[in-house]
């Protein structure tokens, strides 16, 4: 299993609008209005704002969305980039088109692509083409991870997962083009770029499941009260290395607590899309042998 930690921070290019304008340090903004900072839209919460950035000023902006242009890069969004004529820089494209810097990333993961093909373009620091990667997005089902790929019913024409090992080049560049599909839009739910850390080899037996978040309360008449909420899917995995690297795994394992990161469970398989999953770790445990090998379990939850 690899670990992947989200590297691209932003764009050179990328070939989407914003909705609202750029924030200016200089215009007065009445209340309700909205203005583009920083990634994310912001609107004003009172009159007269002036010369207040929008991320240090509270009380006078809220941060009310994500952008179309960034939500593939924030793990946190559980919104998609969406690529089409009414969002599109230039609709003659015909694709969704993003270039940004490699700083020396060997792994380039999507989830949830919707389109007709995808082509990643690498390129050192004199411009010049080292590699191109292509693949087709076939009929996959309606998921963003792998508990739906599996369990899904195949539905014409939707999203898939892709993982690209790529050259690590420091200074050069990364073109992505995910072309349209008959529909006329292409889709992005994730797009991680960083160093695929392994944590051991996935043992056969991955566990998938899912956890109702909704939550669940009975009052002082014994009435029970349930507020929905969206199940996420879990993946329970095992894995296992040499005896001397367990102190590395352990580092591992602890440097990536507290953080959205991809699971890549198997990462050379097909057959599942890779187990791609898109969550944090909730549980680490090493069953200690007195023999070469040593197995851990990762629990796995996903974001929602």
């Amino acid at each position: 299993m690899i670990i992947v930690e989200q590297e691209i921070k932003d764009y050179d290019e990328i070939n989407i609008v914003t909705t609202y304008p750029n924030w200016d340090i200089a215009t007065s903004y009445d209340f309700g209005e909205v203005i583009f900072y920083g990634h994310y839209y912001y609107r004003s919460i009172v009159d007269v704002n002036v010369g207040l950035i929008p991320p240090d000023n509270e009380s006078e902006w809220l941060k009310w969305s994500i952008s179309n242009r960034y939500a593939q890069i924030d793990l946190r969004a559980t919104t998609t980039t969406i690529w089409d004529a009414t969002t599109a820089t230039v609709p003659a494209d015909g694709a969704l088109i993003t270039t940004f810097l490699n700083d020396n990333y060997d792994v380039l993961s999507f989830g949830g692509v919707e389109g007709d093909t995808i082509k990643i373009e690498v390129f050192d620091s004199l411009g010049t083409l080292v590699t191109t990667l292509n693949n087709v997005v076939y009929n996959r089902p309606q998921s963003n991870n792998w508990y739906g790929y599996y369990f899904d019913l195949f539905q014409g024409g939707v999203s898939q997962n892709f993982k690209f090992d790529i050259p690590p080049l420091k200074g050069g560049k990364i073109t992505v083009t995910i072309t349209q599909n008959s529909d006329g839009y292409a889709k992005v739910g994730y797009m991680i770029g960083g160093y695929g850390i392994s944590v051991g080899c996935s043992l056969y037996g991955a566990t998938l499941g899912l956890d109702d978040n909704s939550i669940i309360e009975i009052d002082d008449f014994g009435i029970t009260n349930v507020t929905k909420r969206i199940a996420s899917s879990y993946m329970d995995i095992d894995v296992v290395f040499t005896s001397n690297q367990i102190m590395l795994m352990e580092r591992n394992a602890r440097s990536f607590f507290g953080k959205i990161v991809l699971f890549i469970g198997d990462e050379n398989s097909t057959q599942y899309e890779h187990l791609a999953t898109l969550g944090y770790i909730e549980g680490y445990n090493v069953v200690l042998q007195e023999q070469e090998l040593i197995t851990a379990s990762y629990s796995v939850k996903e974001v929602i």
